[in-house]
């Protein structure tokens, strides 16, 4: 019985070179049998490799095979939890000039906007120009976007807040209750029930002044 080397070796009429060279030959003719298929697991073992190291998928992987993962947007990039655009936070963050100075660092007050854990600092206007706006008590202006207290419920402007609350203080005391431990949050919109209750006490308090 002959043996399978010597098989081989008179069907593609050399040694082993000479069947690797007619296999990537036929491969590249477009040439079938045993030698088009050896020449397709040569071109998908080289496909994995090239995959394997980020190579391919246009050639967006990086230099030595290292995967990153995907990159947040810009919009998303130091400006918060809250996924604001960088206009926006800059927006919400502009001093609105009530107060000629202010005690906070920018960018400590930025991180907590950018956060939601402090109100947009926004201008406040004399009158009420939409039903969910709430007063500042020390102020006196509406505002659309402000902070309460924990303590007993009180609204608060930002700029007022920063003005009561020093920033290195650890403690400070609320001003409307004298809880010795301010904690604030930023207020949540007005629904329609809360809208008549509130417009219901206001036109109360109205008449009692009529009255007296």
């Amino acid at each position: 019985m002959p043996r399978l080397g010597s098989i081989f070796r008179s069907r593609d009429g050399g040694d082993g070179r000479q069947q690797r060279r007619n296999s990537a030959s036929a491969a590249a003719g477009g040439g079938g049998g045993s030698s088009s298929r050896a020449a397709n697991a040569a071109l998908s073992s080289s496909s994995r490799h090239l995959l394997s190291r980020g190579g391919g998928g246009g050639g967006g992987g990086s230099s030595g095979g290292h995967h990153h993962g995907p990159r947040l947007p810009k919009f998303m990039r130091g400006t918060g939890s809250l996924g604001l655009s960088k206009s926006e936070l800059d927006r919400m963050c502009r001093p609105s000039g009530l107060y000629e100075t202010c005690g906070w660092d920018d960018r400590h007050v930025r991180r907590l906007i950018g956060d939601g854990k402090l109100a947009a600092r926004l201008k406040g206007n004399d009158d009420r120009r939409h039903p969910g706006d709430r007063e500042c008590p020390i102020c006196f202006l509406q505002y659309s976007a402000i902070n309460v207290t924990g303590c007993c419920g009180a609204t608060v402007c930002t700029e007022c807040y920063l003005q009561i609350r020093p920033q290195r203080s650890r403690d400070a005391q609320c001003p409307f209750c004298n809880n010795p431990k301010m904690i604030i949050t930023v207020a949540g919109g007005m629904d329609d029930k809360e809208v008549e209750k509130r417009e219901a006490e206001e036109q109360a308090v109205i008449e009692a002044k009529i009255r007296a």
